[in-house]
C-alpha cells in the first residue's frame, strides 16, 4: 500500500491532496453532531491558522465568511462526511465556530442559493 505522500491525487489540478479518510486520520465520525446545513465561521480569536493537513487550513480560510458544511465540501471537493469530521475538529479546537440556527435564516434566498450551489458542486 502506498504511503500518504505517494497516494494518488483526488483531482488532476492543484496541489497534491490526501485521500479523504487520511485527512481525518482514518476517522469517519465527527466529534460533534453537525448537519449538512450547519453554518460555520472562522473564529476571530484564533491566533494562527490550524496546523496539520492542508485541508485544515483550507477549511479555515474558506470560513472567513459563513458557510454550510455542504458548501465547504463542494469547494474543497471532499465528501460531506469527511468535511463534517474536519469541521468538528476545528470547532473543538476553537478555530471555527458554529453559527446558531436562529442567526442562520433558512428562508434567506442567498443562503438557499449557496446551499444549492454547494450541493451541485458535489
Amino acid at each position: 500500500m502506498p504511503s500518504p505522500e505517494h497516494a494518488p491525487h483526488l483531482s488532476g489540478s492543484g496541489p497534491p491532496r490526501l485521500r479523504p479518510y487520511t485527512v481525518n486520520e482514518g476517522r469517519t465520525r465527527p466529534r460533534l453532531d453537525l448537519e449538512r446545513t450547519t453554518l460555520v465561521k472562522a473564529c476571530r480569536t484564533a491566533p494562527h491558522p490550524p496546523q496539520g493537513a492542508p485541508e485544515r487550513s483550507d477549511a479555515f480560510a474558506l470560513c472567513r465568511t459563513k458557510l454550510t458544511i455542504t458548501e465547504i465540501a463542494g469547494r474543497m471537493r471532499l465528501p460531506v462526511q469527511a468535511v463534517k469530521v474536519l469541521v468538528a475538529d476545528l470547532i473543538t479546537e476553537k478555530f471555527l465556530m458554529e453559527i446558531p440556527a436562529q442567526q442562520a435564516d433558512a428562508k434567506d434566498p442567498d443562503t438557499l442559493r449557496r446551499v444549492l450551489a454547494g450541493l451541485e458542486a458535489l
